[in-house]
């Protein structure tokens, strides 16, 4: 939109990445990694365009909900309200104090949104800029409640648990909101600085757009609609294209190699993979200082997330699960514990046999996912290590999707009879598959000492890079939170200042 000429390459054969969508087996169509969006940013959606290039949303009453053994499901609806009214069936104390609860949360996720928005400053030479919009920051933040800045202040750096702890009382509701804390980290409930990503989450809910609603057709569909608005403002789009290596001269990077050798010449190179991927894979050492490639070795990125999709010829009969629930997202995590001792199990370079579980049913929503009756289920189950202690993924992947089917059914019994294929990814998968190192779904952790001004290293928060011409635009820079659109959105105004 802003003139540029604008070539666009994927590895994979089809557009999307980690957002598209593909088949269990003939019939079956499931979201192969992500089920769920960021949320996507309103400003993404308003400035490319996006409801006039096919996204739609749909209501959704249900932000979450949880499945208990005893059979009680525990809902989390979008309206604060109405879930503290279902919470009075579990404790009248968190029934009471489940709305208050709810707007600090939105409050701080606001503030912290706030950031999301903007280039972090530059550490070295802040500009006039940077200056005007830190004042601005801590305007908002003065403004806030004296309460609320204290726990801005200590809730980010304590584990999550603790942070639950202090305003709910009831464990699997504790479980349900914390497990936001630790999903695609190698964190576990009580671990430092955990309670950082569960305020991240509700920073992008402060951005989302329209707030509330769902996607029509998940993931694979926003990527639909991004790739026709690419396409309607010019952009050149080639699938299938795996680039090999950045080229550099004189310490400028002037474009790309792909594989089968062709070279690309280009003004600038925006890389939308993993900060590891770019630097330490698709960049030659000679061209970047030795201190920047020390640390970025030592960027952490360990993936403990595996997904496993169903096809099944029925849908399962989970106890307690109403079909709503079950087109929404559910969390199978009844209490804290439950989710340490699955986090466990990977500190020791082991997969859970007791994962904490999240999954969704998206074919009762678009029943094109299925044959006539049947239906796909998408789950992420944690932890799986990205390293085994013992064997490898090859010979234990079968093995994983055994232990989440089982857990599975312990809250729907016949679902093993309804199983008629089954696809597994483990992290190595995800990294093999989609370049993602380390099997990282965030491309590196999302902790204190890699956010905001510090991702993906003090100073490089601003999408350049030591290599120029050369730009970061992934989940791998700031904000980094996920499929909201938010890291592109910033990273392509930097390249245009740069212009």
């Amino acid at each position: 939109k802003g003139g540029i000429r604008t070539l666009l390459l994927d590895q994979r054969a089809e557009l999307g990445g980690c957002a598209a969508a593909g088949e269990i087996m003939a019939g079956f169509t499931a979201p192969i990694l992500s089920h769920a969006t960021g949320p996507v940013r309103r400003d993404v959606v308003e400035e490319l365009q996006l409801n006039a290039h096919g996204l739609a949303f749909s209501d959704s009453a249900i932000h979450m909900s949880t499945l208990s053994p005893d059979g009680r499901p525990l809902v989390i609806y979008e309206d604060a309200q109405k879930t503290a009214e279902g919470l009075r069936g579990w404790s009248a104390r968190d029934a009471a104090r489940w709305q208050e609860f709810q707007v600090t949360l939105r409050r701080i996720g606001a503030l912290i949104g706030s950031l999301f928005i903007t280039t972090p400053p530059s550490v070295d030479s802040p500009s006039a800029r940077d200056v005007f919009s830190m004042m601005h920051l801590l305007r908002d933040f003065r403004s806030m409640p004296k309460a609320d800045q204290w726990r801005l202040l200590r809730w980010g750096p304590m584990a999550v648990a603790d942070l639950v702890s202090e305003s709910i009382d009831t464990e699997q509701l504790r479980a349900t909101v914390a497990a936001d804390g630790i999903f695609g980290a190698m964190l576990g409930p009580w671990s430092a600085g955990s309670g950082l990503q569960l305020l991240l989450s509700y920073a992008n809910r402060a951005l989302e757009w329209p707030a509330g609603r769902l996607i029509t057709g998940g993931p694979a569909a926003l990527a639909s609609s991004l790739g026709a608005a690419a396409t309607r403002f010019g952009v050149e789009i080639r699938t299938g294209s795996q680039v090999s290596r950045i080229d550099a001269k004189d310490d400028r990077a002037i474009g790309v190699t792909i594989d089968g050798g062709e070279q690309i010449e280009a003004r600038a190179v925006i890389s939308g993979v993993d900060p590891k991927r770019t630097f330490l894979t698709l960049c030659d050492a000679e061209y970047l200082p030795p201190e920047f490639l020390w640390r970025m070795k030592h960027y952490r990125s360990r993936g403990t997330l595996a997904k496993v999709n169903l096809a099944l010829s029925a849908l399962p009969s989970f106890t307690g699960a109403t079909r709503e629930m079950l087109g929404s997202r559910v969390r199978l995590a009844p209490d804290l514990d439950y989710l340490e001792r699955a986090f466990d199990h990977a500190k020791y370079g082991r997969f859970s046999d007791a994962p904490w579980i999240e999954f969704t049913i998206p074919s009762i929503g678009d029943p094109s996912l299925a044959p006539p009756g049947a239906h796909v289920l998408s789950a992420y189950a944690q932890f799986a290590p990205y390293a085994l202690r013992d064997g490898n993924w090859e010979s234990s992947r079968d093995a994983l999707g055994d232990t989440v089917v089982k857990t599975l059914m312990q809250y729907a019994p016949d679902l093993g009879s309804l199983v008629v294929d089954r696809h597994t990814l483990s992290p190595l998968d995800l990294e093999r598959g989609w370049g993602l190192t380390g099997g990282h779904i965030f491309h590196g952790e999302l902790s204190l000492d890699q956010f905001f001004t510090m991702r993906p290293l003090l100073g490089f928060g601003q999408y350049r890079t030591p290599l120029k011409g050369l730009f970061l635009c992934g989940s791998g820079s700031h904000p980094g939170t996920g499929m909201t659109g938010g890291s592109g959105m910033n990273a392509a105004r930097e390249v245009l200042r740069s212009f």
